[in-house]
C-alpha cells in the first residue's frame, strides 16, 4: 500500500441564491380587510323616542292574519306604525281608525329599505297604553324617583340602577350600559316602566331579597329612551 497521500481537491459548493421576491402589489395590499361577522358587531344603539300626534287609519295584519301594525295620519306625513302582535286586540279596542292618538316611538328603516314607526307607547283620550311581554309571568311595574347609584358588574361595566328609597335595582341590557350610564347620574329624576319576573317553581329567594326589575322604558331628563 502506497504511503503517499493525495491532496483532495475541496470545491466549494455555491448556494444559489433565493429569486428576488416580486413586489407587493399595492392594490390588493391597501385593500380593506372583508368584515367579520363575529368580531365586527355593530354597536348597539340606545333609541331615543319621539312623540307622533294624528289619527289612527286602517290596521294591517302579518302574513298569519294578526295585526301587527296601523297606519296614523300626522300634520308631515303619513306613517305606518308596528306594534307587536300579541297587543293587537288592546289596541284595536282602544283605538279605533279615525281616533286621535299621540305614539310615542322611533323611526325604523328595515333591511329591504321599508321604513315604520316602532310603537313603545300610545296615549289616547289621556290613557296610556304600552305593550308588555307576551309572557304571562311578567308583572308590568311603574317606578319613579331619584337616582340612588349606578350599579356596575365586577367588570366594571354599568349594569343596573337603584332609586332612592326602592329596594329593587332596575336592571339593563349589558350592551346599553355605557350610553345610558350618561344619563343616570345621582340625583336625576326616572320615571320607568319595567317588568318582574316571577318566581319559577321549584325556586326559593333569599330572605330580605327582591326580585330585581327590567326596565322598558325609561324617562330621564326630560327624554325618552327604548330600552331593548
Amino acid at each position: 500500500m502506497s504511503s503517499e497521500i493525495k491532496n483532495l481537491e475541496v470545491k466549494e459548493v455555491k448556494t444559489p441564491k433565493p429569486a428576488p421576491k416580486a413586489p407587493a402589489d399595492k392594490s390588493e395590499k391597501d385593500k380593506p380587510k372583508k368584515p367579520d361577522p363575529k368580531h365586527d358587531k355593530p354597536k348597539a344603539k340606545l333609541h331615543q323616542l319621539t312623540p307622533y300626534a294624528g289619527t289612527v287609519g286602517e290596521f294591517g295584519a302579518n302574513p298569519d292574519g294578526i295585526y301587527d301594525l296601523f297606519t296614523l295620519a300626522t300634520a308631515e306625513a303619513l306613517h305606518t306604525v308596528k306594534f307587536p302582535p300579541h297587543v293587537g286586540q288592546a289596541l284595536h279596542e282602544a283605538a279605533q281608525p279615525g281616533t286621535a292618538v299621540t305614539v310615542l316611538g322611533y323611526l325604523h328603516t328595515t333591511p329591504k329599505g321599508d321604513e315604520h314607526l316602532h310603537l313603545a307607547s300610545l296615549e289616547v283620550a289621556g290613557q296610556h297604553l304600552q305593550p308588555q311581554p307576551a309572557s304571562p309571568a311578567a308583572e308590568p311595574v311603574a317606578v319613579q324617583g331619584e337616582v340612588a347609584e349606578l350599579l356596575r358588574d365586577p367588570k366594571g361595566h354599568p349594569r343596573a340602577l337603584r332609586l332612592t328609597g326602592e329596594a329593587s335595582e332596575l336592571r339593563f341590557p349589558p350592551h346599553l350600559g355605557e350610553q345610558l350610564a350618561t344619563f343616570l347620574t345621582p340625583g336625576a329624576a326616572v320615571e320607568a316602566s319595567a317588568t318582574r319576573r316571577a318566581d319559577r317553581p321549584g325556586e326559593l329567594r333569599a330572605p330580605g331579597t327582591t326580585a330585581p326589575l327590567h326596565l322598558e322604558l325609561l324617562t330621564v331628563g326630560g327624554e325618552s329612551f327604548l330600552i331593548k
